[in-house]
């Protein structure tokens, strides 16, 4: 796991502890994603979703790649707005023949782009699609599967840091969770956070995922069933090239296409 990485799940243990010991039911995480900022959640109410099985009417994206199948269900209750967007565009044809961008050895990877070097058609700012209000849920988390969406900017001062009033964005590229290497170090950590937030450690222990990425993204679907992390497992082994000095993106040297993306319910597949 990289420096940011471990530096990050540090200050979640340590404001977890701080935190619990003055008394306040509430969960903490810290992490990386553009920019370093803090979520503090209520978890008397949370519900894994990811890890019930799924209802036959659960919506359920089906991605095909030149690697292989990724099945998904996706969370319309948890992230309306994401959901909403990615189901349209999935329909309208917008992901077919888009590539793999980015690669993270074993850990993740990022897709969705006409462009191989992960670059947007047009404007970022200019496009509704790319400005997408982040949502964060209790209920969801960057376990091992999950489909996230990176952050694309953000629109925050001082003050609405201060007073909780500041909005992050994201758009059309996501990415797909595989995991961190859980050592002792990070294993200790996560063992050390607050009672209240048990059942998503546990969960990070036994399924895997990315813990420093908890709530600095919109998490909107879930791989289940072995071909879809047989994939994930493939696609995040693949080589690299160097890292683009744009973009900084680290593409896989023989191009992953996303072929199209089906959009269904669990009980339809």
């Amino acid at each position: 796991m990289d420096r940011q990485g471990r530096s990050g799940l540090k200050r979640m243990t340590i404001l977890v502890l701080v935190m619990a010991a003055i008394s306040l039911t509430l969960f903490s995480c810290s992490t990386y994603c553009g920019q370093n900022r803090y979520h503090y959640l209520d978890m008397a109410d949370a519900q894994l979703h990811q890890l019930e099985e799924p209802s036959s009417d659960a919506p359920t994206a089906v991605i095909h790649t030149t690697m292989g199948d990724i099945t998904a269900v996706l969370y319309p209750e948890e992230a309306p707005v994401y959901v909403e967007q990615f189901t349209r565009l999935a329909k309208e044809g917008y992901y077919d023949g888009t590539y793999v961008f980015q690669v993270e050895k074993d850990v993740y990877f990022s897709a969705g782009t006409p462009d191989n070097t992960g670059k947007l058609s047009g404007s970022l700012e200019a496009s509704p699609q790319e400005n997408v209000a982040a949502e964060t849920s209790a209920n969801l988390w960057p376990f091992r599967g999950a489909l996230c969406v990176p952050l694309t900017g953000h629109d925050r001062s001082f003050w609405d840091n201060l007073f909780g009033n500041a909005v992050d964005y994201c758009g059309t590229r996501f990415l797909v969770c595989n995991s961190i290497e859980f050592d002792d170090e990070i294993k200790a950590g996560l063992e050390e956070i607050d009672e209240a937030a048990k059942d998503v450690t546990d969960a990070f222990m036994e399924r895997g995922g990315i813990p420093n990425y908890a709530q600095q993204m919109t998490v909107f679907g879930q791989a289940y069933g072995d071909e879809s992390f047989e994939t994930i497992d493939k696609i995040t082994a693949v080589a690299v090239k160097a890292a683009d000095p744009e973009s900084e993106y680290t593409a896989p040297v023989e191009d992953i296409i996303i072929e199209k993306i089906d959009i269904t319910t669990w009980g339809n597949l």
